[in-house]
């Protein structure tokens, strides 16, 4: 079992470096047509609900707006739920974790908050490079502790669909991450 896991792991870094190597050479191409962020942010919330309710945490969704963007909704969904993954590791059991898909200023912003651990000021301009890792707590806080890699991935993804990705962090008090993505030139 544990060989499995480590198996697991070792190709999870090897997936992500490729998808990052391919990236940088302008070789992975996105399948962009219009994408119904609605449907994949129902589609995330329901999966992050399961996620959640193994880790004790409650899963929140206040607001989920109709919203089009072109794009690749597979990348898309996986920019997501890197995001909603990392909220649920790094919260702890009785933690809360709020998602938003919601629109403003010709955008579309899918947001991810967390109560958890949250990120120290100093660490929040690294937090986007490779393989950064901002503490020994942070980052073995879960038995399946990342590669340093998601967050790298994450920012590829939405600069690739012309959008960005923010992230505010208070240590000891949780984090917020969006993604802003701009409207398909039709729905906006």
């Amino acid at each position: 079992e544990e060989a499995l896991q480590q198996v697991t792991r070792m190709a999870d870094l090897v997936n992500s470096l490729l998808t990052l190597a391919r990236a940088d050479e302008g070789r992975l191409d996105l399948h962009r047509e219009p994408v119904s962020l609605l449907e994949l942010a129902r589609d995330v919330v329901e999966t992050a609900r399961l996620l959640g309710e193994g880790a004790g945490l409650t899963i929140d969704v206040p607001i989920l707006e109709a919203a089009e963007v072109q794009g690749d909704a597979t990348r898309l969904r996986q920019l997501f739920m890197n995001l909603v993954e990392n909220a649920i590791k790094y919260s702890a059991a009785g933690g809360r974790v709020e998602i938003t898909l919601a629109r403003a200023d010709g955008e579309v912003q899918f947001a991810v908050r967390d109560n958890g651990i949250g990120i120290a000021a100093a660490d929040l301009p690294f937090i986007f490079e490779r393989f950064w890792r901002a503490d020994r707590a942070r980052s073995r806080a879960s038995e399946r502790g990342g590669n340093g890699l998601g967050l790298a991935i994450c920012q590829w993804i939405a600069h690739a669909h012309g959008g960005s990705l923010t992230v505010e962090s208070r240590l000891g008090r949780g984090s917020r991450f969006v993604a802003h993505l701009p409207l398909s030139s039709n729905a906006a």
